[in-house]
């Protein structure tokens, strides 16, 4: 059966999911097969297929030193099935750690047992989306036999996602956390610390609101709905945090609204923290209950997750009387087709965006005020040290320089096993109008720029700011056009950075993260 009704753009929606550690606590073990135990699946369960390739780490229940590292061959929405067979079988049962590359964070029962991921966080002031592009690697032969000229057969190799990019109207610092890989946070109580009314097993299950809950000795920011934690976490063993774990009560507390204020700091190791797309095309008619349809092909949605997002580009460009925006080139692990509800016995379907299909309830979206961009005019810059008034645009572009990598074992030609950063790099451009021959000095000089910095700060009228601070740069570009009227001169300055001193945000805009970076083993 064919549907008549076409899609339309009315009907498409995208929305975030973060990737992070996923805390499977108490799992019966059979062979390499790990079962979610009941406290868990009472609470979320997993999208058939979605986490195959992933890394878990698996130990033993209540013992701190890692058994296994274990590579995720499939799994059903209550079960996970490994490459090989787990190797501690104890009595009791393990805990698994589903590593956070590639792994969306699952969300909250909806629904009559349908499952659903944490997606349903704003992506901001989206100017353009462009979703990534699946292409499939084609081989074609020409066997040793006769009787046509034509090629004699031909097969689908791998799958490379590539291509993804957003164009944001900047109102908010989180996309600097994914560019750089981690951060540190402080809830702005005066205090360093958190200092809010600490959550009881009781409070927790009592509050059924959506709610962030903090605990800043580990970095570590989720969410609490309806009584649960998401993503479930798991930092020591004293505390262990399992959604109402009773003993969660020491260390994590409801955030209070306070602005949060982060500070960004580079990842130097072999990962960068990543992300989920959840994209949806709907028709007409779709709630927030709607769930893919039985028939193949589908007729009313089209819904897509778009794993292991990570930055591979960044560019910040102000221009006169413009907000500041936020160019974003992303690479991608692999798409996922949310599947039917007969490819398990126990997957009853799926709510795509977390249930929410208005912008007024997703996470993060807030009052006019705090949704509002920065602004070209609320900034303020600093070349060589000095407040330059005169910058009419400009842009700062950051590269990660991300190298697609495949490792024997994926099992699904669909994945990528990661994309590991290389050469990091910080280029920085101006138009600006000149008063004296300094910048030309700069661009003769032979010797890096060690004594002032380049800082560019931005604040909004409700305190939200941020600020990049770089030091340690060459200039090594400056045009200097001959005007064709006589209004002033227009100069175009390049720069390279080589140290990144400080990297700030101080907003309403909640992160999660869980230890301020991605782990991976």
């Amino acid at each position: 059966m064919v549907s008549n009704e076409v899609f339309v753009g009315a009907g498409a929606m995208a929305t975030l999911v973060p990737e992070c550690d996923i805390f499977l606590d108490e799992c019966a073990v059979s062979g390499a097969v790990a079962t979610l135990a009941g406290t868990v699946d009472d609470d979320f369960l997993l999208i058939p297929g979605l986490y195959k390739g992933c890394v878990a780490k698996i130990e033993t229940n209540n013992n701190t030193t890692p058994e296994q590292y274990l590579v995720i061959k499939d799994n059903s929405s209550l079960t996970i099935t490994f490459n090989e067979n787990i190797s501690q079988t104890p009595t009791g049962a393990v805990d698994v750690h589903i590593l956070a590359y590639g792994s969306p964070v699952p969300g909250p029962i909806l629904s009559s047992d349908k499952t659903s991921l944490l997606g349903d966080n704003w992506l901001g002031l989206v100017n353009t989306f462009n979703p990534p592009n699946v292409e499939v690697e084609v081989k074609q032969l020409n066997l040793a036999v006769s009787g046509t000229r034509n090629l004699t057969y031909q097969f689908k190799g791998n799958e490379t996602v590539s291509g993804g990019s957003m164009d944001i109207s900047m109102n908010n610092g989180s996309w600097l956390y994914y560019t750089l890989g981690k951060m540190t946070i402080d809830d702005n109580d005066g205090a360093g610390g958190v200092t809010t009314t600490i959550q009881s097993t009781t409070a927790l299950a009592n509050d059924s609101v959506n709610d962030y809950f903090l605990d800043e000795s580990a970095e570590t920011i989720v969410r609490g709905i309806s009584g649960c934690l998401y993503p479930p976490i798991h930092v020591s063993n004293v505390p262990r945090y399992r959604h109402d774990d009773a003993s969660m009560n020491a260390d994590i507390f409801k955030w209070t609204g306070n602005p949060i204020a982060y500070t960004f700091t580079e990842v130097n190791g072999d990962i960068l923290p990543s992300f989920s797309l959840e994209v949806v095309y709907g028709k007409d008619g779709r709630t927030a209950t709607t769930i893919l349809d039985t028939n193949n092909p589908n007729e009313n949605m089209l819904s897509r997750v778009f794993t292991g997002c990570q930055v591979n580009n960044l560019t910040l460009n102000f221009e006169e009387a413009q907000e500041v925006k936020c160019s974003i080139d992303y690479v991608t692990r692999r798409a996922f087709d949310i599947p039917n509800t007969d490819i398990h016995s126990d997957f009853n379907g799926h709510i795509p965006n977390g249930g929410k299909i208005t912008v007024g309830d997703l996470q993060n979206y807030s009052t006019d005020a705090n949704n509002q961009p920065f602004m070209f005019s609320e900034g303020a810059i600093k070349v060589f040290g000095q407040t330059y008034a005169r910058i009419k645009s400009g842009s700062i572009a950051i590269a990660n320089n991300l190298q697609p990598q495949r490792f024997v074992g994926n099992y699904s030609r669909e994945v990528t096993s990661a994309h590991l950063p290389a050469q990091r790099t910080y280029e920085l451009s101006f138009t600006m109008l000149i008063t004296d021959t300094k910048l030309w000095d700069e661009l003769r000089s032979e010797t890096e720029h060690t004594t002032g910095v380049i800082d560019f700060s931005f604040a909004k009228s409700n305190g939200d700011k941020f600020q990049l601070t770089f030091s340690n740069y060459l200039v090594n570009g400056v045009s200097i056009p001959f005007p064709e009227d006589k209004g002033p001169v227009e100069v175009e300055l390049t720069v390279s950075a080589r140290t990144l001193d400080a990297a700030t945000y101080q907003g309403t805009w909640g992160i999660v993260s869980i230890g301020g970076v991605a782990t991976q083993n």
